[in-house]
């Protein structure tokens, strides 16, 4: 991404978000809510960069990430699944250190688009950040907000790239808010 220059281009969004976040962090304390967050996103963290993806921010205890940017590759969208995949795995593995820790368990939703986004820095002289934004993001997020505890859902555009590599159930039909 640069710094005063966007750019469009395609690539592969991925969003996770924790199910019933709202409810721990209600019956724990913040330093236990705090340390149970930061495992999580230095798993997320990990398993992205083994993939080959970008985290593009943290939204509390939802994970932004993309492929394809700076420079795409066609296996864009196949490494964005088999991601979002190796996230769940690593959610069971977490959740069963959390528990010899005393830590409560952590349960994510996943979604996955890749259509065009627009890269680049967003802000002001006072805080700004690199990000993408666009349509396709917007597709992802909805998408995620569909998926239960445990499932990785996917669009249409991300299984036309890899439906060869993936196997899915049929397609699911969802109206998304303002689409």
């Amino acid at each position: 991404m640069t710094n005063c220059t966007w750019e469009t281009q395609e690539a592969t969004i991925v969003m996770a978000d924790i199910r019933g976040f709202t409810a721990m962090s209600e019956s724990h304390t913040p330093q236990v809510v705090m340390e149970t967050l930061n495992r999580y996103l230095s798993r997320m963290s990990e398993v992205a960069a083994a993939n080959g993806g970008t985290i593009d921010k943290f939204m509390g205890d939802a994970v932004m990430l993309h492929f394809g940017l700076p420079t795409p590759a066609q296996d864009d969208a196949r490494r964005a699944v088999t991601c979002a995949v190796q996230m769940q795995v690593a959610m069971d593995e977490l959740n069963l250190e959390n528990h010899h820790l005393g830590l409560p368990a952590l349960y994510m939703g996943v979604g996955i688009n890749t259509g065009n986004v627009i890269a680049g820095t967003l802000g002001s002289k006072l805080h700004s950040e690199d990000t993408v934004i666009g349509n396709a993001v917007n597709v992802a997020a909805r998408i995620e907000s569909f998926s239960l505890r445990g499932q990785v859902l996917i669009s249409e555009s991300t299984y036309q790239q890899c439906g060869d590599f993936v196997q899915v159930e049929g397609p699911m039909e969802v109206l998304m808010k303002g689409k």
